[in-house]
């Protein structure tokens, strides 16, 4: 598998806001199929050193489900030992993995920022294979497509939300290639 959803959560919407958890897992596009998973929460003191927490983002996280909040607040996991755990995943998929998030500028820009600032690392994919999930809902959405699946896990949870985002791509990508 190629494909790779990728989703977090975060202190902010800027590109250096803290990141609180990274889900991920690959996928097939063509099928659905979710394979190997990678989630890290991480302990929040830790993350506010390597970025800028945004007020509004906190309201906001206070507006959210006890379990997303709780989550949230329990990571204890290291980002020194978190990022290169995360550049080990990805590059268990070989060469030509294709990044997915949900925003063209938030998920991957943010992570590709991060991995610089924190690990001084490169991302593990070619910029070239970055891919958006909001493109193919437009596309969608545009050609009245339907999605049937059904919502699983906790709103806010990067892996949840990974695996969500990796069903409703694959069932639009399979009705859009027919």
């Amino acid at each position: 598998m190629k494909d790779l959803m990728i989703d977090l959560e975060t202190l902010g919407t800027r590109v250096n806001a803290p990141i609180v958890a990274v889900g991920a897992c690959f996928f097939d596009i063509n099928t659905g199929k979710i394979g190997k998973t990678f989630e890290a929460v991480m302990d929040l003191s830790l993350v506010l050193r390597y970025g800028r927490m945004d007020g509004d983002t906190l309201k906001w996280w206070l507006g959210q489900s006890d379990d997303a909040r709780q989550k949230l607040v329990r990571g204890r996991s290291d980002p020194l030992k978190v990022y290169p755990a995360f550049v080990e995943f990805v590059a268990s998929g070989g060469d030509g993995v294709r990044p997915w998030g949900n925003g063209a500028s938030f998920d991957i820009s943010m992570l590709e920022y991060t991995l610089a600032r924190v690990i001084e690392r490169r991302p593990p994919w070619d910029f070239w294979n970055i891919r958006d999930c909001r493109t193919i809902k437009h596309i969608a959405s545009d050609l009245k497509l339907p999605f049937a699946g059904e919502r699983k896990g906790t709103h806010h949870s990067a892996l949840d939300d990974a695996v969500f985002q990796a069903e409703w791509v694959s069932a639009y990508w399979q009705q859009i290639m027919g």
